[in-house]
Order: structure tokens, then sequence, then C-alpha cells
């Protein structure tokens, strides 16, 4: 829902009391005929509504917000709905000044705004081709608000969905029947369960529309913005355009948009790419190319959209081995995304059941494929597609190691680690292991050479320097999210590697990165002008 642009109808908003309001209109007026009396008895009701679904300041701004509309409706006074909305907005702000910094502020606001000044201009338009007035309202309202809120939208989530006006209209019509029926059936709740439960069951059809929908259009790729700011002002200078009638910088901005999300596209990860770091933010994805959509998956970062935006930008379908090196939440946490639509072949895990929680909620995901708990000195075969996998790491039977300051040591040090070797590179990815677990693995007499290194631990100053000299690696990537609260990367353990000749990539720095030898090396970029499309 998120994605598409429907997470908004999960909060309790000013059309959710414009409706409930307008089924009391409607339901009063058999039996009482006085507009004015009517219009004092639903704002009573929907005084007692906002109690039913708590006081809190978003439910109080859309309760100020629908009495706007309601006031500029009922009194049949176009004129009225703008002056009213200024002087809720002041009303909220000498009430609650911090509410002016409030993102759901702005949003509520631009969206009763494009309600009263857009959504009739639209209704008005579509009265030519479409006769019957709810579904022209349908369409009307939910563009109208949209269009009002882009700007702020994208400038916040650095994303457009292309699907998110479709959406919205495709899922108007039931928005009224849940509303409707929710509300009577908390009504009806103290005095007859099964009436409660029977009304609930009447709208369930209309709420499973909805998932319908947000599943359906999740997989239409969007738009990202690296500095969603130059967004606001391409939009805001195409705005002033149009209403200047100036039709060559309108379709200017135009074909820089477009050119700049085609550039994007052919750029990266590039023909013949070998590995490629997910760019998922403060967390580990690592992608091995086998070839003809497969590929070996090491972590699947913390969040499903952005592992599975990589892998389909990536073309991967197929996953023969995919490697949870263990189990904390910005390992494991995109997991459903990457098994959703996906075949996966086997699955590596640590041999230690820690964190506990994440640990459950991972292998009920699990449930149904060939899990294996793997130790140090195993090695296996993918003769398919020419790939040897040594796992140097965990052994075993794991003693006590030292706690550095943080959480998880334990699970950290338990992490798989894995010499990965193809007829063109070799690699190695070790997780999240800490000093002790490296020099141990150092120590050990597995540990060979590689091509390219991801470093441990999000580039955590806590590294042993001798395992690294062991590697030589000539390229080491580092995945680590902007501006995180962890200091990583450590910037002394980024020198160290520098003068030793290696190569560092960071995804804070570069966004996805992409290698393929000899010494080709793409990244998504995050300059201020980059745009996205996956």
């Amino acid at each position: 829902m998120r994605r598409v642009g429907l997470s908004h109808l999960t909060a309790v908003s000013g059309a959710n009391f414009a409706l409930v309001a307008s089924f009391l209109f409607w339901l009063l007026q058999f039996v009482v005929r006085n507009l004015k009396h009517r219009l004092q008895l639903v704002f009573l009701i929907l005084l007692l509504f906002i109690f039913l679904v708590r006081p809190t300041p978003s439910v109080l701004r859309a309760a100020v917000m629908t009495a706007v509309v309601l006031l500029a409706k009922f009194f049949g006074n176009k004129s009225l709905g703008i002056p009213s909305l200024a002087a809720a907005i002041t009303l909220l702000i000498l009430l609650d000044p911090l509410q002016s910094i409030d993102p759901g502020f702005v949003l509520s606001v631009l969206a009763t705004a494009g309600i009263l000044l857009l959504s009739p201009v639209i209704e008005q338009k579509l009265a030519r081709y479409v006769s019957t007035e709810w579904i022209a309202q349908g369409i009307s309202i939910p563009v109208s608000a949209t269009v009002f809120c882009l700007p702020i939208i994208v400038l916040l989530s650095g994303q457009l969905s292309l699907v998110t006006v479709p959406a919205n209209i495709l899922v108007a019509p039931v928005i009224a029947p849940i509303t409707v029926l929710g509300f009577i059936s908390a009504m009806f709740s103290p005095f007859s369960t099964a009436v409660a439960q029977l009304l609930f069951a009447i709208a369930t059809p209309f709420a499973s529309w909805i998932v319908f929908v947000s599943n359906l259009m999740a997989d239409v790729p969007i738009i990202s913005f690296n500095q969603s700011g130059v967004f606001l002002c391409l939009f805001l200078l195409a705005l002033i355009a149009v209403i200047k009638r100036r039709p060559q910088i309108t379709a200017l901005i135009l074909i820089i948009f477009i050119g700049q999300v085609i550039f994007s596209a052919q750029m990266w990860p590039g023909k013949g790419w070998q590995v490629v770091n997910c760019d998922v933010g403060q967390g580990d994805a690592l992608v091995i190319n086998l070839g003809s959509a497969n590929a070996i998956l090491v972590d699947v970062g913390p969040e499903p959209i952005k592992i599975d935006r990589c892998l389909r930008r990536l073309g991967i379908k197929s996953i023969p081995l995919l490697i949870l090196t263990h189990f904390h939440a910005d390992h494991v946490g995109g997991v459903s995304a990457v098994l959703k639509n996906r075949k996966v072949g086997q699955v590596w895990i640590s041999n230690l059941s820690e964190p506990a929680g994440s640990y459950k909620s991972t292998m009920a995901q699990l449930t149904g494929l060939n899990v294996k708990v793997v130790n140090q000195g195993e090695e296996y075969l993918l003769p398919d597609f020419g790939a040897q996998i040594f796992v140097v790491w965990p052994a075993s039977s794991l003693d006590a190691m030292p706690v550095l300051p943080g959480d998880g040591s334990a699970a950290n040090n338990s992490s798989v680690s894995v010499i990965i070797k193809t007829n063109k590179f070799s690699l190695f990815a070790g997780g999240d292991i800490e000093p002790a677990a490296q020099e141990a693995i150092t120590n050990s007499g597995y540990l060979k050479k590689v091509d390219y290194l991801k470093v441990s631990h999000h580039g955590s100053a806590y590294q042993y320097l001798p395992m690294l000299d062991q590697l030589m690696p000539k390229v080491a990537i580092i995945s680590v999210g902007i501006n995180n609260s962890y200091g990583h990367p450590s910037g002394q353990f980024i020198d160290q590697m520098q003068r030793r000749g290696i190569q560092v990539w960071r995804t804070d720095h570069s966004g996805g990165i992409s290698l393929a030898t000899p010494n080709k090396i793409r990244v998504t970029g995050k300059e201020w002008w980059q745009i996205r499309w996956g």
C-alpha cells in the first residue's frame, strides 16, 4: 500500500469523517427535517466519533478539515470553503504551533484545498462524458487531492509512483461502504455482537478489493529521486510554464525527465555484470550472477521493497542458493520479497538461532524450503553454474567470544562466511563477523586470496587487519546506510584498505554497486541529478 500510494487509507482522515457525515445527513433526513437542526446533530455525532477513533492530533485535524468541507457544502456557498480552510489552519496552529512543521498537517491542508478548488473543475469536465454523479466524484476527489499533495509526497518519500492516481480511483468506490459499515458495526457492537460481525463480514469483500489492487499495482516500477527537492523545483517550473502558456519550457522539462530515466535504466548494472551489492540502506544484500536469470544471494537487507526492486532490475528469477549469514533484521528482513515469484533452491543459515524473534519469523517464512545449517570446512559445488562455495565460518561449536559495544556480538560472530569462486572471479563475504571471529578464520587455514571483498559489519571499526592482508582483494564493497546512527563505516579502516591499494566502494555514496572483471565498476549513483526507474 505504501509503494502504490494507498497507505493513507489505514489512517482516520477527513474523507472518513465526510463519509460518516454524509451517511448521517442522509439517514437523519427521514427524522429531522430542519437543515440547521440536522447539521447540529451531525456535528454532535461527529464529536462522539472523534472519541471513538481516539482524539489524536491527526484525527482532530481531520475533523476540522471535514468541518470546512461540510460548511462549504451544506450552506451552499462555494466561496465559503477557502476562508473556512484558512480559519481552520489558523485555529489548529494557535492550538498547537508544532502542527506547522508536521508533514501530515501540510498534506491534510493540501488535500482539502485540492478537493475544494480542483475537484469541482474536474467534476464539471467529466459531466460531459459521465452522467452518474458519484462516478464523477469518485474520480475527481482522489485525483484533485493527489495532484495537490504530489510535490510534498515526493519531497518526503523521494519517489513517485505512476499508479497512485489510478489506484486511488479504483479503490474509491469501496471506501464509503467500508467506512459506513464499520461505523454502524461499532454502534451495534455494545448491544449485538452478531449484528456487528455480520456487518464486518459484508465489509470484508470491499476491503479485499483494496488488497487486490495493492498487490496488483505494487509490481509497477516507481521513479526514485536522490534529491527530491530537484523534482519539486522541476514541478513548480513546469506548473509556472503551463500557467504562463510556455509549452517549450514544459516540453524541455519532460525531455530532461524522460531522458534521465532512460539513461539510468540503461547504464546499470551493465552488460556482463558478475557481482552486485544492492542499495538496501543499513543492511546487506549481495547478488552473484550465475547467468540466465540465476544468482546466489547473500543476505536480503532490512526491507522487502528494496531487495525486490534490486532483484527485479537485475532480472533475477531463480536463486539456486540463498545464504542468510545470521538473523539480525538488517540481513533477513526482506526475505518475504525474495521468495515471492522466485524459485529458491537451498537456503543456508547460521548455527545460532538468535535473536529469537527474528529467527522464528524468518524460519516460518522458509517453511517448505530446503534449509541447511552449514559449518566451517564444508565445500559445495554448483556444477550447472560453474561455481564453488567454501564455508570458512562458523565453527561447528562456538566458544565464548568478546562482547563489543552495541548489541548482538554473539549473532554477529556466528555469521556464515564464505568464499565463492567462479571461472572469472573470487569473493569473500562474512556477514557481520567481528575481530574475534575474523582472527579465528585467519588462523584456520581456510582463507584464500580473493578478487572482491564484501566488507564485514558495514565497515565497522572492529576489524582484524591480518585477515585483510591474507585476502588481498582488489575491490572492497561496504554496504551501509546514509547517515546511519552506528557511525559506519570507519574512516580509519577505509584508510587502511586504501593504503593497501584496495578500491573502496560504499553504497551510501554510490548507491547500488555493479562489478565485472577485469575492472568494470558501475553504480546507480547518488548525485543530486540522478533519477532512477525501478
